[in-house]
């Protein structure tokens, strides 16, 4: 596709700005200045604007860049498991340093914040794929030569529309026609292998595709899946045995060159033994938001119908009291998991009393904190879930109009719930008079270009409205004026995962688990033996988190300190691992993220990493982030004034406009109060 008709197929309105840049760099490779004025020219925004808006995303490329290009991820979870060395031998091969090309334009290297697929490191993105666990072997190896990577195609299931569209009844009526179609269409016994991000990275494509090519070769009844991950990345490649009447095996580790040995297993009814991973890693979990996550077939809706996906929409839409969604949400306590957790009932109740039409719900999945991956990891597990979730919210709040906002390098993510919005539309649970009630949704899915801001809602509606994503002042709040000045919801893919289930069954049922405050997604990475995604009820600890579902330390050596939160985080010593985690209290969990680090780890290099990071995305619209962080960064690489610090810290904290610069000093205060010694500080 050339640049022109990857910029003349949007319409001519400057809400199609970040889209239309991001279609033509896929085009050309990159931005030039001839590209920049096509687009400025074909959505009439002055070019000066368009500049503006390509030069502040991170993803976005104004320079050529060479034929290949090697990023090699930095963040926390990567430098603990070997990514700084990583990179220091690649500058070593190709004679460059990162943020180089070689001088015949062959390679491109580059150092990136985070792959978000840390459970695997360390990564390294090479030929536009990423490649998990990767050693120093590998990494020559991939230098020296492009390799294959197996990005299979998609393997849908039987889940099209119903034979014969449903066009009368009620809304319950209507669910009752489509499951029991999807009840005709089951699939029997099934392997699903989890093909997510992190499963991708090593190797997960392969052994789908030798498996599909040894059960076809072998006449057996098994249906090949293409599912998400169920969390056990440590695992990964990670195969689900699912037969109707017997329980599931867990087989992990299953490359290709071991899928034969498998079959094999499974014929001979040893597979249990011979493959299947120990069960305590799920033992201490509470799996509700990602109880279907390995399982599902996020390419067949007829597997989510027959497990009762939509049915509580169907309930829903039957009543017809949209403001006992919210009372339920109310009742359930379930605040924002997005990092503030904010009351998710105060949001909705506030934009469905709010004057203007339409109204909008916007769900942040664009997820741009280094080692925070957990809201990927439910898309591409269970998309139609994350769908009901988003048409009960907009039934509850009004809404008629819905934005998916997904990271730009989440591919399988956009894949998975374009899909299944696809598949919903077809079978009459999308659009207009949705099973034949009175409600109408059209959803859109939008994708982002990096920045760690687009965290703050109003920074995101303005780059859905095309514009660099910075925050506004507030008020107006967004559930009064947000996108468009049209009231807007927006809430975060993980606070929408519970909406479904608490709805179905109650509010206080929610309530009860958590000590009041539900259940909380965690990523583990760092130096745990078992990294990967966990669902937690609210008030573990990170005793329990690190030691008894992270099995330990993966290097023998003392855990010294936890990341948790990410860049907007702490640093946490020892000390307070039994500390329940809970908002606001003495350890906060944050948006999730837990990077394990063993006592080699330097703090000080961790804290820097973080700050580093903080200051690089601030989008600069006020001084107190934009300087200060800068200023405090210098500080780290000088000797260290305890007080000034703090002096400065506080005023990033106060004085701030949104919480990406308040938070940024978090990392820098804990680090210096738990590690003083780091920091030469007495």
């Amino acid at each position: 596709m050339s640049v022109g008709e990857a910029v003349s197929r949007f319409p001519r309105e400057r809400t199609w700005l970040l889209p239309a840049l991001q279609s033509a760099q896929r085009a050309e490779g990159w931005l030039s200045p001839e590209t920049l004025a096509a687009v400025a020219a074909h959505l009439r925004v002055p070019r000066s604007e368009v500049w503006g808006v390509a030069s502040h995303y991170p993803e976005l490329r104004l320079a050529k860049p060479g034929r290949r290009v090697v990023r090699v991820c930095t963040g926390v979870a990567c430098v603990a498991r070997g990514g700084e060395r990583l990179l220091a031998r690649c500058e070593e091969r190709l004679g460059i340093r990162a943020g180089e090309t070689t001088r015949d334009g062959t390679v491109t290297l580059e150092a990136m914040d985070c792959a978000f697929a840390c459970a695997v490191a360390p990564v390294v993105e090479a030929d536009h794929a990423y490649r998990g666990r990767v050693s120093e072997a590998a990494l020559d190896a991939l230098l020296d030569t492009p390799a294959a990577h197996v990005v299979p195609a998609p393997l849908t299931g039987r889940g099209g529309p119903p034979a014969t569209p449903v066009t009368a009844g009620s809304p319950g009526a209507r669910f009752t026609v489509l499951r029991r179609e999807a009840e005709r269409r089951r699939t029997g016994s099934r392997l699903a292998v989890g093909v997510g991000t992190c499963g991708l990275a090593v190797g997960a494509g392969e052994t789908l595709e030798a498996l599909r090519v040894e059960v076809q070769r072998r006449g057996l009844a098994w249906t090949v899946v293409a599912a998400g991950c169920n969390g056990m990345c440590w695992a990964a490649p990670v195969v689900e045995v699912l037969r109707d009447g017997k329980p599931p095996i867990t087989a992990a580790r299953v490359t290709a060159d071991t899928v034969p040995r498998l079959l094999n297993a499974l014929a001979a009814n040893m597979a249990e033994r011979d493959f299947a991973a120990a069960p305590d890693w799920m033992a201490a979990q509470r799996r509700l938001l990602t109880e279907r996550c390995g399982l599902a077939d996020p390419y067949d809706i007829a597997d989510a119908l027959r497990h009762g996906t939509y049915g509580t929409l169907a309930r829903v839409l039957e009543e017809a009291r949209p403001e006992a969604v919210i009372e339920e949400v109310r009742a359930a306590g379930l605040a924002g998991r997005g990092g503030a957790y904010f009351q998710t009932a105060v949001k909705w109740s506030a934009c469905r009393a709010a004057a203007g039409a339409p109204k909008y719900l916007v769900v942040n999945g664009e997820e741009g904190e280094p080692g925070i991956f957990k809201d990927r990891h439910l898309m591409e597990g269970d998309p139609h879930r994350l769908l009901e979730a988003v048409l009960l919210a907009a039934y509850a709040v009004g809404a008629a109009r819905g934005v998916l906002y997904i990271h730009g390098e989440a591919e399988l993510s956009a894949e998975r719930v374009a899909g299944a919005l696809a598949q919903a539309r077809r079978c009459g649970l999308l659009g207009d008079r949705i099973l034949g009630s009175d409600f109408s949704l059209e959803i859109e899915i939008r994708r982002g270009l990096g920045g760690f801001v687009l965290g703050e809602e109003t920074a995101l509606l303005e780059s859905i409205e095309g514009r660099r994503a910075m925050p506004r002042t507030r008020p107006p709040f967004p559930v009064e004026a947000g996108l468009w000045g049209k009231p807007t919801v927006i809430n975060n893919v993980e606070t929408l995962f519970a909406v479904p289930s608490i709805v179905a069954r109650g509010g206080a049922w929610f309530a009860g688990l958590g000590g009041g405050r539900g259940t909380k997604l965690f990523g583990l990475s760092g130096h745990v033996r078992r990294p990967g995604v966990v669902e937690m009820e609210l008030g573990c600890t990170l005793r329990t988190l690190i030691d008894t579902v992270g099995g330990g330390s993966s290097t023998g050596r003392p855990i010294r300190a936890a990341v948790v939160g990410g860049p907007s985080g702490s640093v946490v010593n020892p000390r307070h691992f039994d500390e329940p985690l809970i908002p606001r209290g003495p350890v906060n969990p944050g948006t999730g993220g837990v990077v394990a680090l063993d006592e080699r780890a330097s703090v000080r290099d961790v804290v820097r990493t973080l700050l580093a990071f903080n200051t690089r995305e601030s989008c600069g619209k006020c001084t107190p982030c934009r300087e200060g962080t800068a200023r405090l960064l210098a500080m780290l690489d000088a000797p260290v004034d305890q007080a000034t610090v703090k002096q400065l810290s506080e005023v990033i904290q106060l004085a701030s406009l949104c919480g990406l610069g308040q938070a940024a000093p978090f990392a820098v205060l804990s680090g210096l109060a738990e590690f003083p010694g780091e920091f030469g500080v007495s």
